[in-house]
């Protein structure tokens, strides 16, 4: 009995487990892969250290590839690829736009590619799968709205100094 109530527990968690995939998940963007380097063509813009966002503690190199700053009819006015600070992996991209114009064409655009979001409210979207989140984000500021489009993978997260002590130690034996 004690077996197959552990049986069913199991199936129907792995039924559950599945429904939490959204279809077209994206193992990427634009061709470069999760966990790639930056590629030749691509420009380093600078490290990052988030202290005034929630994900307080995350550190990340920021990188710009020359490319066309649109999505379907949706203007973006910035694209930026986030890398590791330490092993140089790809895991994520933000997309910048302004207008609750771009925001309605991107929601458009993601609900017809990926089906119905996770997660949805009046100005924000999130599809959450074993690989990958998408993000989509748009504030209604008196000064313009705003907004984010993030994809970011689900395996590789960024990388902070304080759980990489060691590796600082070493880089640091260069400066002296």
């Amino acid at each position: 009995m004690l077996r197959k109530i552990l049986l069913t527990s199991i199936l129907i968690l792995l039924i559950i487990g599945t429904g939490f995939a959204f279809q077209n998940e994206p193992d990427g963007f634009r061709g470069l892969k999760w966990g790639d380097a930056p590629t030749e063509n691509m420009r380093f813009i600078r490290r990052v250290a988030e202290i005034k966002y929630p994900m307080n503690g995350n550190y990340y190199d920021k990188w710009i590839l020359d490319e066309k700053f649109n999505i379907g009819s949706a203007e973006l006015s910035n694209i930026f690829y986030l890398f590791n600070l330490y092993s140089n992996q790809f895991y994520r991209v933000d997309l910048y736009f302004n207008g609750k114009n771009n925001f309605e064409i991107l929601k458009i655009i993601c609900e017809g590619k990926y089906g119905e979001p996770t997660y949805k409210s009046k100005n924000s979207l999130r599809w959450v799968g074993d690989k990958t989140k998408i993000a989509l984000y748009c504030n209604s500021e008196p000064e313009g709205e705003k907004g984010i489009f993030l994809i970011q993978s689900m395996k590789i997260h960024s990388e902070s100094p304080e759980n990489n002590k060691q590796k600082e130690v070493e880089k640091a034996k260069e400066g002296f």
